[in-house]
Order: structure tokens, then C-alpha cells, then sequence
């Protein structure tokens, strides 16, 4: 960003196509004939990275507030998830809901100059919408009503036209989601360091839950199963949402911090229209964009800001921008390639077929700790955490417990435990001198990916 703003930069409706630079011209070459689109020249000027910032974040955010978002609704007289409020934002041209597919002969020229461009750029970022999401089961916001997505029209256009979706739409809730192939490609170009970020408008956690870690990802519109502290700071992943709140402008949830030092109330991560994005998502999009020669938009209409100024801001830093996207987005005429073809085809085609890497499949991934804490009471104590991190993750629905010691007397107050933060006190009246256990541990989880329980037996 910094790039941009040390200068005046104007970008046209027309971008160069000179010869004299055959990568370019091969790339406009490829790029779809599409109807003239009238655009005001978009123009940043003077030197101050902060004004330009203020200028962006109060703009346009994400989620109304439906049940597929997970957000309830701000009327105390609806019960949460029903209803909705908050600007339309529906595409209204009907023209702009057309879907295109690529040729399967157009298609395999654009990714084999995307596959080029991936090879030979320093620092790849990649930036999602609700359409990478779609064949997972979660619905988009504005696919048409003619849409041939298997999980229906998108949320707003059903909305716009007072619809209800069909119940042969094929959809799973969030929670239950499995990541796509589209999902672990991004997590195996992470691992591998081909790109460096990944920039996301989702709220459904799906890159979190696939692997990429949290240092790597900008989730600008927040995650449904983040809550954070804002006393201390410290962030809760949940296996479950997170929004307990009715107040469009309320996210408080019900719970308070674990560390007994803080104990400050906890709030849910979501953003919803008229409040400002993150910061430090925001500024990690930022400094990834200021740095990014190539940016690859995957399944998002690019018409919500300021989410959508990142991959405009790579473009105008004369980064390459490549759009794949069933419809048309305001930004096509920035891009250096628009590739209209589902997420999975674009990415499986890509990593898989041209960069000649494996796509792992998404494994269920749990981290958790087992930590005795000796005192006037010594306590058990059971925890789950980030993969990545030590930052806790809930995940356990219930422990049943046996601790023994050699003799065979039961050690435990409480064998079985419904709520965290799960605390195993041990009888005081035990042997002290005894310091050997049997114990065996039953952990059963929250289960929406159908996990059986896991029984522990340690010595």
C-alpha cells in the first residue's frame, strides 16, 4: 500500500497491451470479451498511509444477519437467526447474475499461464469469497436464481426476492462443512511457501479448520468460532458459534476468559455492516498486498469493501490480478486473467495437474493438554488447543475419568465433567507419598464431523 499512496495513481477502464511485453500480451489475449463496464477511474492520492486507511474501513462490511451466516437478528421480537436488516445487497442487473463456464480449451491456456505466473512470482497471495465455500455444502450471498450451484440462489438474492431456498438444495451448516479440494490446495501451497497469505471474507472458519495457521490468514470479516477477550487479548477457537448476541451491534457472548488474572468478558469476531474491519487482520491484508506481484481471487464477487480494495490495491501496484469467479466482478477490468470456472476445477487444475502437487485430504485434527498442577489441591487439568498454537481450542463436550493409584483407591472427586475449563481434583485424602497413577480418560467431543470418543489409558 505504501507503494501506492507515494504517488498519484490513476487506474483506466483499459489497461496496456503492448507488444513489447509478450507475458502481457498473451495474458489479454485470453482474456473474455465482455460488455464496455463504466467505471470512474479510481484515484489515491498524497502521501499519508493513515488517511488513506480511515478512508477504507468504515466502508461497506459482510454479513446480515441470517441464518447461514450464523448471525442473529437485531429484533428482540424474532428469535436469533431469523430476519434480516442492513443495506440490500443483492446484485440488482440481471445481466450481472449470468454464469459463464470456460471452455475446457480456454480453460487449460489460462491455467497453464497461471501455473507460469505461480513459478515465477515472489510473493503469491490469495484471496477467498463465499464461492470457494459452495461446494462444501455453504451457501453464497448473491448467485442468481438461475444459478447452477447445487446449494441454491445466494442468500441475498433469495432475500431480494422474497424466496425461501428449495429443499433440494444441497447444504450442510458450517459446522459440519468439509473442507474442499479448493481449501487444501491453499493449505499445501502454504506448507510449501508458494503463498505467503491468504486473504479471506469468509466467516465460515474453513481455512482455519483446513490448516492454514492463524499468522497466515487475514479473515477480514471475522470467524464464527473465534471469540476473543478484549481485556487481555487472548482468542478462543470454538467447535461450535460462537454469536449468542441479539443487538446487531452486540458481541458480548456469555463467556468470560479462562486466565483467573483476567477474567474478562469475551466477544465474537464477526463484522456486520457499518462497523469497521479488524485491525490487525486488516493491516496483515495490507502488508501482504503492499508486497504481493500476484494475487489469485477465488469465488468472490468483489463488491464488498473495503475487503475488496486488497486485490484492487495488488492490480494498481501493476501486481498481476487473476479473478476466477462464475460471474463478472467490478474488478475484471483490472485483472490480468479472468478465469470463469468453479474453485475446485481452478485449483485442483493448477496445483495438482500443472505445479505437479499432491492435494492432501482434510483430517480431523485435534491438540490437547494434560497438565497436573500440584498445591494444597492437586487438579487435573484437560484442554484443547490451536494445532498451530497454545491458544485454546473447545472442541470436548464432556470427560468421564478414572484416576487410581496402586492400591487400587480411586483418586478423583469428580469422574465426570460437562463443562470447561475441565479440572480433575484429585482426594486430598490420598496417599502423598503414593506418586504413581492408573489413569483412564473418555473424551467425547462436540462430534459435527461424527468423531466416536477417544479413550486415553496412561500409567
Amino acid at each position: 500500500l505504501e507503494k501506492i499512496v507515494a504517488d498519484t495513481v490513476r487506474v483506466s477502464s483499459k489497461r496496456s497491451t503492448s507488444a513489447s511485453n509478450p507475458e502481457t500480451q498473451k495474458a489479454s489475449e485470453l482474456r473474455p470479451e465482455s460488455k464496455e463496464r463504466k467505471s470512474t477511474p479510481v484515484v489515491f492520492t498524497g502521501n499519508d498511509l493513515a488517511k488513506i486507511k480511515d478512508k477504507l474501513r468504515p466502508a461497506e462490511t459482510v454479513e446480515k444477519h441470517l441464518p447461514v451466516v450464523g448471525v442473529p437478528s437485531p429484533s428482540p421480537s424474532k428469535p436469533p437467526g431469523t430476519g434480516t436488516t442492513g443495506p440490500d445487497t443483492a446484485i440488482k442487473e440481471e445481466e450481472d447474475k449470468k454464469e459463464y463456464f470456460e471452455t475446457p480449451e480456454d480453460l487449460a491456456k489460462k491455467l497453464d499461464v497461471l501455473a507460469d505466473w505461480v513459478k515465477s512470482s515472489k510473493h503469491v497471495i490469495i484471496f477467498t469469497g463465499a464461492g470457494i465455500s459452495t461446494s462444501t455444502g455453504i451457501p453464497d450471498f448473491r448467485s442468481g436464481m438461475n444459478t447452477v450451484l447445487e446449494t441454491g440462489p445466494g442468500v441475498w438474492e433469495l432475500s431480494a426476492q422474497g424466496a425461501q431456498r428449495s429443499t433440494q438444495a444441497k447444504t450442510v451448516s458450517m459446522l459440519k462443512a468439509i473442507p474442499s479440494p479448493a481449501h487444501m490446495a491453499i493449505v499445501e501451497l502454504h506448507k510449501r511457501g508458494i503463498v505467503k497469505a491468504t486473504v479471506s471474507q469468509n466467516v465460515d472458519g474453513l481455512h482455519r479448520r483446513s490448516g492454514i495457521p492463524a499468522h497466515e490468514i487475514a479473515e477480514l470479516h471475522g470467524n464464527t468460532n473465534l471469540e476473543t477477550c478484549k481485556k487481555c487479548g487472548r482468542q478462543y477457537l470454538r467447535d461450535f458459534e460462537t454469536r449468542t448476541a441479539w443487538g446487531v451491534f452486540d458481541h458480548e457472548t456469555t463467556r468470560a476468559c479462562d486466565d483467573v488474572s483476567c477474567r474478562g468478558r469475551l466477544y465474537d469476531s464477526i463484522v456486520n455492516f457499518g462497523e469497521n474491519l479488524p485491525d490487525a487482520e486488516l493491516q496483515k491484508a495490507w502488508k501482504h498486498a503492499g508486497e504481493a506481484d500476484l494475487c489469485i481471487v477465488l469465488g468472490s464477487s468483489l463488491r464488498v469493501t473495503p475487503a475488496a480494495c486488497i486485490p484492487e490495491a495488488v492490480a494498481q501496484a501493476k501486481g498481476k490480478l487473476v479473478i476466477c469467479n462464475l460471474q463478472q466482478t467490478p474488478l475484471d477490468y483490472l485483472a490480468s486473467v479472468t478465469i470463469h470456472a468453479r474453485c475446485d476445477d481452478v485449483m485442483v487444475g493448477l496445483v495438482r495437474d500443472r505445479l505437479g502437487i499432491d492435494i492432501p485430504s482434510f483430517k480431523v485434527q485435534r491438540r490437547m493438554r494434560l497438565q497436573l498442577k500440584r498445591g494444597s489441591k492437586d487438579v487435573l487439568s484437560v484442554s484443547g488447543l490451536d494445532v498451530h498454537f497454545d491458544s485454546p481450542y473447545s472442541f470436548i463436550q464432556k470427560i468421564e475419568v478414572e484416576v487410581k493409584d496402586e492400591s487400587g483407591k480411586n483418586l478423583v472427586v469428580q469422574s465426570s465433567l460437562n463443562t470447561e475449563p475441565f479440572l480433575i481434583e484429585l482426594n486430598p485424602q490420598r496417599d502423598a507419598k503414593c506418586n504413581k497413577f492408573n489413569m483412564k480418560m473418555k473424551l467425547h467431543f462436540l462430534g459435527h464431523y461424527g468423531e466416536a470418543p477417544l479413550e486415553i489409558v496412561k500409567d
